[in-house]
């Protein structure tokens, strides 16, 4: 395995890591998440013996900095530093929020191949919830725990009995926790049609044992978006195991 960083346009240094040989793929992780403390640690082995595999620390998160006042375009531009390590067009993977960070990114102007991303959440609402990201920073302020736990329960709506398997978090989790409000700001007004400018080939993945909110979002992406396939997979609640998401994507990407 490879690591370096590069930097993105604002001189925000993106950490990043490389393995595996073929068409590049870039893996977009999910909310206050990194390459080390992520939901899916082996899904980039599994996938690099298909791809070059790469993955990164979002802005915030992990070994990367965090320059300035927060947009989403900025998360943008630090994906394609990323992509400019490819020297080739790249395909892309997003998980959760990072999934629909891909796709605005997509309808941003990154020049994205194709898309494969698992239950990407959307939010309907019209304007940025200044209330809620309000709150979070001041539950980070506070304890950076509680508001880690407060997010999982009532933002992400993690279920009781999967929340009491979690183990407590460590430096790591809380350090990318306080990122939460980056997700607070993009996710408002994520509504399905939003995206029907997404021209890209684009592969939705469910689970079959998910939320009912995270599957709706992912068939009316399927109706909204021109050219994607929605596949609802064997898995649990808001996850599916790697071998079986690395199958549908190679497939997907034809490898």
């Amino acid at each position: 395995m490879e690591t370096g960083t590069t930097m993105s346009a604002d001189g925000t240094e993106i950490s990043w890591s490389r393995q595996g040989s073929g068409s590049p793929l870039i893996l977009v992780h999910s909310v206050a998440t990194s390459r080390v403390a992520t939901p899916q640690p082996a899904l980039p082995g599994a996938l690099a013996e298909h791809f070059t595999v790469f993955t990164y620390d979002r802005r915030g998160t992990g070994k990367s900095s965090d320059n300035g006042a927060y947009t989403v375009e900025r998360e943008f531009d630090d994906l394609l530093a990323i992509m400019n390590l490819a020297e080739e067009p790249a395909d892309v993977y997003g998980f959760s929020s990072g999934a629909t960070l891909a796709l605005l990114a997509s309808i941003g102007g990154v020049p994205i191949r194709r898309l494969a991303l698992l239950e990407p959440p959307l939010n309907p609402a019209t304007d940025p919830d200044f209330v809620t990201r309000s709150e979070a920073q001041r539950l980070l302020d506070q304890n950076v725990a509680d508001a880690r736990d407060w997010f999982h329960r009532e933002i992400v709506g993690i279920p009781a009995e999967i929340l009491a398997q979690f183990p407590p978090p460590n430096a790591e989790d809380l350090h990318n926790t306080r990122t939460i409000v980056h997700e607070l700001t993009f996710l408002p007004g994520t509504n399905p049609e939003r995206f029907a400018n997404v021209l890209v080939p684009t592969l939705l993945l469910a689970s079959d044992h998910t939320a009912d909110e995270l599957l709706e979002a992912a068939q009316q992406l399927e109706q909204a978006i021109p050219d994607s396939t929605l596949k609802v997979l064997p898995g649990e609640w808001h996850g599916v195991d790697d071998h079986t998401l690395t199958t549908e994507i190679a497939k997907f990407l034809g490898s």
